[in-house]
């Protein structure tokens, strides 16, 4: 009679320990369901000129409210090859679509720190775990 009832808290433990393995995985794995989206990036005009004020619009659906996401925002190369627009930041998202608004002067076409007169890239990456979404906006810069 020992033995059986031996075998059956052994066999108690064993369902217990199972079930809590599957309530701790469906509480560890709550991000694979999360969605992280680009829904746009804009910026206010498509034509732009040297010195000239410019307003980057980034809209970022998210399914829920998710904490520290990562946000890079780049581009404009100069002659040199660096980014002009080079900014990281960390955010919090909410539920909905949640939107972030940049300002910026374009750069000179001119002189030894300037840029190419012509079409340019601005690039959006959002990042968050293993979640990585991108947008570009190509825009035309004169003199």
């Amino acid at each position: 009679m020992r033995i059986g009832l031996l075998i059956g808290i052994i066999i108690g433990l064993i369902v217990l320990v199972l079930i809590a393995r599957n309530f701790t995985s469906f509480f560890l794995i709550p991000f694979s369901s999360i969605e992280l989206k680009i829904e746009s990036l804009s910026t206010d005009k498509g034509l732009y000129h040297s010195n000239e004020p410019m307003n980057i619009t980034l809209e970022i659906s998210s399914s829920s409210g998710i904490d520290n996401v990562t946000v890079k925002l780049f581009g404009i190369k100069d002659r040199r090859g660096n980014y002009r627009i080079d900014r990281l930041e960390t955010v919090n998202l909410t539920s909905d679509i949640n939107i972030f608004t940049y300002s910026y002067t374009t750069p000179s076409c001119y002189g030894c720190a300037g840029i190419n007169p012509g079409i340019h890239d601005i690039t959006a990456i959002v990042s968050y775990q293993n979640i990585s979404q991108n947008s570009t906006v190509k825009i035309d810069i004169q003199s």
